[in-house]
């Protein structure tokens, strides 16, 4: 862990607040943690244009949270699905073993704000 690149992205928190104009909003709460996440997203067309995030958790789930919606953006539904643990832990150089779980947690955060887009299409 590049413990210099994490604490820059807890503590700027890259992301982070609510947009004003949103698409869809995810909530999810980390089953480890009890933590409560909040994932803005914004689309252009097929692309997530925006992305942001709201927590009440720490900043492991500060940082997985600013690097997975950093990764959305630009990138369509699918493509951002796809997006792996591995590659938003690869934006601090690795997480300790002990708290790889926020990877996951943001990932999955991440799929239901997708669904939450997904869902609002369909009732348009």
């Amino acid at each position: 862990m590049d413990f210099v690149k994490f604490k820059a992205i807890a503590e700027n928190a890259p992301n982070r607040g609510e947009l004003a104009e949103y698409d869809a909003v995810g909530e999810y709460t980390n089953s480890g943690c009890g933590d409560r996440y909040r994932i803005f997203l914004k689309m252009d067309g097929e692309r997530i244009a925006e992305a942001s995030f709201t927590t009440t958790g720490c900043s492991f789930g500060l940082a997985a949270l600013s690097l997975v919606t950093g990764l959305a953006k630009g990138r369509t539904l699918e493509e951002a699905l796809a997006i792996t643990p591995e590659e938003i832990e690869a934006g601090v150089d690795g997480f300790p073993p002990r708290r790889t779980n926020y990877l996951v947690q943001a990932k999955e955060a991440l799929e239901v704000a997708i669904q939450a887009v997904r869902e609002r299409r369909v009732e348009r």
